[in-house]
């Protein structure tokens, strides 16, 4: 791939708006522009490293979220 093409792949990484406080997301995002470095280029690889970590962090989040309704039940339930 191209200097110019590999340059154009890491700006839209660094392009993605990770909010203040999103760690899991920013060190997705830092951990790709570290494979783009390294000559991990291709677009669609990227989105293949994107993948698979967002699909983790989905699923720690819905484990969370699950685990805080039922803590928010429990406590509906004493008052």
């Amino acid at each position: 791939m191209s200097e110019e093409a590999v340059s154009t792949v890491a700006a839209v990484v660094e392009s993605w708006n990770v909010p203040d406080g999103a760690v899991v997301a920013a060190r997705i995002r830092d951990n790709i522009l570290v494979a783009i470095e390294r000559g991990y280029d291709d677009p669609q690889l990227v989105a293949d490293l994107a993948v698979g970590p967002l699909v983790m962090a989905l699923g720690q989040l819905e484990v969370e979220l699950a685990e805080a309704r039922r803590r928010i039940e429990d406590l509906e339930r004493r008052v």
